[in-house]
């Protein structure tokens, strides 16, 4: 199971070489683009980027929950941050499955008594990345900001329930 993360990519990669934006949703789009968009990315630099990132996130996060319940977890958020961030122009991208993992990794980590962060300095490092990717994506006009941080509260509130479900 612990091929699940790069199966997501190999398919990020295979949806990115056969299909187009018609994926992404925009505000008029059909209702099955507020899944499909997840798997499609603008370039080749944008892919790359999420594939890392999405490894890196689902790695951490095996490591407090089960595959499944990440997979569902990310997929709803997803999804449902999709329909709080409609514009014109096509979504794309895996980044709201990565905002909600970070969610989820920083509400377990800021919940759960017996998640220990191992090195503060390197976790403040982590926070300080997130803030300036986030400032990012909120001044390029083509990035979906609002899917960003629609996706890390959804992640962060996913966390609660985990946290409170673990410390029973």
């Amino acid at each position: 199971m612990n091929a699940v993360k790069y199966i997501f990519v190999l398919l990020f990669i295979v949806v990115y070489c056969l299909f187009g934006l018609e994926l992404g949703y925009t505000a008029t789009s059909m209702f099955y683009t507020h899944i499909t968009y997840m798997f499609q990315h603008l370039s080749i630099i944008h892919l790359a980027i999420n594939s890392i990132a999405f490894i890196v996130m689902f790695h951490n996060l095996q490591k407090l929950l089960n595959i499944w319940i990440i997979i569902a977890s990310i997929f709803v958020c997803g999804f449902a941050a999709s329909f709080l961030s409609m514009y014109d122009i096509p979504t794309v991208g895996a980044s709201s499955m990565i905002y909600a993992m970070v969610g989820i990794d920083i509400g377990m980590t800021l919940l759960c008594k017996e998640i220990k962060i191992a090195n503060t300095r390197r976790y403040l490092l982590f926070i300080c990345g997130l803030a300036l990717c986030l400032l990012i994506s909120a001044f390029i006009h083509n990035s979906n900001f609002l899917i960003h941080i629609y996706s890390l509260i959804f992640g962060f509130i996913v966390s609660v329930v985990f946290s409170i479900h673990k410390t029973r």
